[in-house]
């Protein structure tokens, strides 16, 4: 029964769980093809020179269940950035995440995640987060930006922006789940509905994973996710940190197959885990609070 469950569990994180919580993995689960990601559920490319063939759903290279998205660079610099992008539902409190891993450093430039809004019928930039070509990187929009140091090539971080357009009004920057940045909401800025990922093709491209899209005031009104635990880094090679709001009562390891790899009790609400001797590969890790049982998925390289 144990394996069943947690079979069961690892389809399921890969899938969209509602209306105001959509995930995209890439996964097949969620009805998309390896090969040319343009023209799947709505993906879109503008591009000067990058040809849609670029821009493919690949396995073996996520953070969450087996695909992700590769964009590969033509070498051919334009002052027009190429824009992967795809219409997000309009929410008055919305939140957007994404992981991504830039190729290398003095080659293109990145803006990931960014968010755009329909301005009288031209799409107007919201925010997001600048990559510059000498490491450098930003939480950016029209009225400040935040650095936020150098970034590292080949690298996975997560990259998450709420916008809140009612009560705060304001635009929150969150890197490897910590917040970095808030800056208030231009007045001009309605509901963004475009998420976009861009380069300008100079040299290096990027991959995208485990994008979340949240309506936080339908989620926060229906008691969802009351518990957040995060578990980072992701994938890694020697330990994994787990994070939760609420007390740690317990955590457990299982293999892909369901068996029990490892088990310990906690006190905290953080938790170091040595995963070093484990072999490489996709692995369950249960998280018991005192709301419940929450199940994340990692990968040991």
């Amino acid at each position: 029964m144990t394996r069943f469950l947690f079979s069961l569990a690892t389809v399921f994180l890969s899938i969209s769980i509602s209306a105001q919580q959509q995930k995209i993995s890439f996964e097949t689960s969620e009805g998309y093809n390896l090969g040319t990601l343009i023209g799947q559920k709505e993906w879109t490319v503008k591009t000067d020179n990058v040809p849609n063939n670029n821009f493919k759903v690949v396995t073996g290279k996520a953070t969450d269940g087996n695909n992700s998205v590769e964009v590969t660079s033509t070498n051919d610099y334009t002052e027009n950035m190429t824009y992967l992008f795809k219409k997000i539902p309009e929410y008055n409190r919305l939140s957007v995440s994404a992981d991504v891993k830039l190729e290398k450093l003095e080659s293109s430039e990145y803006y990931m995640l960014s968010l755009y809004y329909n301005n009288n019928g031209n799409y107007s930039w919201a925010g997001g987060f600048n990559f510059l070509i000498s490491g450098n990187f930003y939480a950016d929009n029209d009225l400040n930006f935040q650095a936020l140091g150098t970034w590292i090539p080949g690298k996975w971080y997560n990259l998450k922006i709420e916008i809140d357009h009612v009560t705060e009004k304001n635009i929150k920057y969150y890197l490897d789940n910590q917040l970095v940045h808030t800056s208030p909401l231009s007045s001009k800025v309605v509901r963004a509905n475009d998420l976009n990922f861009e380069f300008d093709n100079d040299g290096s491209g990027f991959i995208v994973d485990n994008i979340i899209i949240k309506d936080m005031d339908y989620l926060e009104a229906n008691d969802v996710a009351k518990t957040e635990i995060n578990v980072f880094p992701n994938p890694s090679s020697d330990f994994i940190n787990v994070k939760s709001n609420e007390l740690i009562k317990s955590i457990k390891i299982y293999d892909i197959k369901g068996s029990l790899i490892k088990s310990a009790n906690n006190t905290e609400k953080t938790l170091k885990i040595d995963i070093s001797s484990l072999l490489k590969g996709n692995y369950i890790i249960s998280i018991e609070t005192k709301s419940g049982i929450e199940t994340k998925k990692f990968i040991k390289n």
